[in-house]
Formats: C-alpha cells, sequence, structure tokens
C-alpha cells in the first residue's frame, strides 16, 4: 500500500485552483488530500464488488472482515473457500459469484492484472467489464486505486453526484451528463478532484450549505 497526497503545494493541485472558484475554496479549506494505492489488483478489485452500490463506511467494515478471515487474498486460495463462508461476512451471492469468477479467470490464465500498466483506461475497462459482475463504475475505481491514474472521471460515482449537487448549491443531483460537463474544465486531473469531493463527504462538510462552511475568501 502506498498513499499519494495532494496539497496545495503540488503543482496539479495549484493548477486546479485557477479552474473554479468553488474547487479553488475548498481545495484550500481542505488543504490535503489523499489516494491511498493497493497494487495489488486482484485485493483492489474485491474491494470495490464488495462496494458496489453500498456506502463507503459500509465497504470497509466489510472489506476489513473479508482481510482478516480469508488470508492471503490469492485466487487460487479463494477458490478453495466455501461460498457460504464468504456470504456470511456481509456479501451478496453475486458479490461472491463475481469474486470467485475472477479468481478463476486470472487461475485460468485469461486475467493478468499486470498487463493493465500498459494499457489505455479504455482497452482495461473494456476488458474487465466482459466478466460478469464487473461494471464500469468498479473498472474506474481499480484504475483509481490500484493503478494511481490521474484522469479518471466516475460520472455514476454516487458520492461525486453529491459533492457536486453540495458545492454549486444545486435544487437537485446532477446527472451523470451534468457531471461530465463540470468536469470537462478539470481534464487530465479527474481523479485529483474527485478526491477533494470523496474528502469532503469524510469531514462530514456537506452536512451545512457550502458558502457557509467554506465561505469565500
Amino acid at each position: 500500500m502506498k498513499t499519494i497526497k495532494y496539497d496545495i503545494s503540488n503543482e496539479k493541485v495549484k493548477t486546479l485552483l485557477s479552474t473554479d472558484k468553488f474547487l479553488n475554496q475548498l481545495i484550500k479549506y481542505i488543504q490535503c488530500s489523499e489516494l491511498i494505492i493497493e497494487p495489488d489488483g486482484f485485493s483492489c478489485i474485491i474491494k470495490y464488488i464488495i462496494g458496489q452500490q453500498i456506502s463507503d463506511k459500509a465497504r470497509e467494515t466489510i472489506w476489513n472482515r473479508f482481510k482478516s478471515k480469508f488470508t492471503p487474498i490469492d485466487p487460487s486460495y479463494i477458490l478453495t473457500v466455501n461460498n457460504s463462508e464468504i456470504k456470511a461476512i456481509g456479501l451478496s451471492e453475486r458479490k461472491v459469484a463475481t469474486i470467485k469468477r475472477i479468481a478463476l479467470e486470472i487461475v485460468n490464465g485469461n486475467l493478468d492484472f499486470n498487463n493493465y500498466i500498459y494499457c489505455t483506461n479504455e482497452q482495461i475497462i473494456e476488458d474487465l467489464t466482459k466478466i460478469k459482475g464487473i461494471g464500469r463504475w468498479t473498472a474506474e475505481m481499480y484504475l483509481i486505486f490500484s493503478l494511481g491514474r490521474e484522469d479518471i472521471l466516475s460520472k455514476s460515482d454516487g458520492t461525486i453526484k453529491r459533492t457536486i449537487k453540495w458545492m454549486y448549491n444545486l435544487s437537485e443531483l446532477p446527472t451523470s451528463q451534468d457531471i461530465k460537463i463540470y468536469f470537462e474544465k478539470w481534464k487530465g486531473y479527474e481523479t485529483i478532484v474527485s478526491t477533494f469531493l470523496w474528502k469532503s463527504i469524510e469531514l462530514d462538510l456537506v452536512k451545512n450549505e457550502f458558502s457557509k462552511t467554506i465561505p469565500f475568501e
């Protein structure tokens, strides 16, 4: 595991400060965001299969159970574990089946996460989403949290939608297309912006209006 920090001394963050007055204020208020990288692709993809359609808090709880109960997190070993044992930590049958399916693809030599280092984002997304149970969001989380790609926009991500609604004081949750438009000015830095938006939720900033929490200078 390694942590990439984005603070206001970072040149990429400095560039972002000039792109949008709301983001500028948010970054200056938060000061620093982090991207925790899980270099093991199998572990990372399991974590975000667990995280499909549940809160970050619930994901972390179940993921920690998984790590403590099923070690090593190795495809061959995971295939030997009874499905009911994995379900017992809080996973649906569908998610267990997806994890087993990925493990089998690796064992059979059809999937090698090491090869993705040299692939484009879209090539990786296209390849991973061929596996039943992996959607675009899960593949995007892999790109961010395993490969550390800084230009990933997960426009369907619920947390990003919530924070954009909060930051711009929108009357309703933006659509995925709306998110794509908002992020056009952050091309190439989408992941970095996302880390600050996710940090807003982590710090519980969105419980109050943006202008009251983070007044303009």
